[in-house]
């Protein structure tokens, strides 16, 4: 169990597109959508951009499971063999209590963005893996979508780590005394 409190800057004409809006359906106290191209200063009609702030406190719940795999064999008279292993698979269920979309500001005027649909809702499933006591190396990977607005919020990572410090374990046993 965990939370994260996060923002961040969103491309709302991507997300104007996916839900089938326009800028023009971001509309200001007056009723005024804002435009959907403009003339720059070489009198050229550009498309207009629009980036919004969204905000968001999310609640994670979740569980891992994780499998081991230990084997450390010294003979007399022979090179001894490690072999260590450790594979975890993990999931979270991602919960947005709070989650704002600011209005847009052009020429000191706010545009609500009321209309633009999100989802408080959101997943995280992966994979880790560590072996190897000798090189100490990890892989992973994990797909979601984070609570965010409707058809954003896709994550996905894969990663190979190599440890910065380390150090052999030396826990060598006997099993049969001298």
């Amino acid at each position: 169990m965990g939370g994260i409190i996060w923002n961040s800057t969103a491309d709302l004409n991507r997300v104007l597109d996916d839900q089938g809006l326009t800028n023009a359906d971001l509309v200001n106290s007056e009723g005024i959508g804002l435009p959907e191209t403009y003339v720059d200063g070489n009198g050229q009609t550009q498309n207009f951009n629009v980036f919004g702030n969204i905000y968001a406190t999310n609640i994670y719940l979740g569980g891992s499971l994780s499998l081991i795999r230990n084997i450390a064999v010294s003979f007399d008279q022979y090179e001894e063999g490690l072999d260590d292993g450790m594979l975890t698979f993990f999931a979270d269920l991602m919960i947005a209590p709070s989650l704002t979309l600011d209005p847009v500001v052009y020429n000191n005027s706010e545009y609500s963005t009321d209309v633009i649909k999100t989802k408080m809702i959101g997943f995280r499933t992966g994979i880790e893996g560590k072996f190897n006591r000798t090189l100490s190396w990890s892989y992973g990977g994990e797909l979601g979508y984070r609570p965010s607005m409707s058809g954003q919020g896709f994550l996905a990572l894969l990663k190979i780590s190599f440890p910065v410090f380390s150090s052999n374990l030396d826990n060598k046993v006997e099993a049969f005394g001298k």
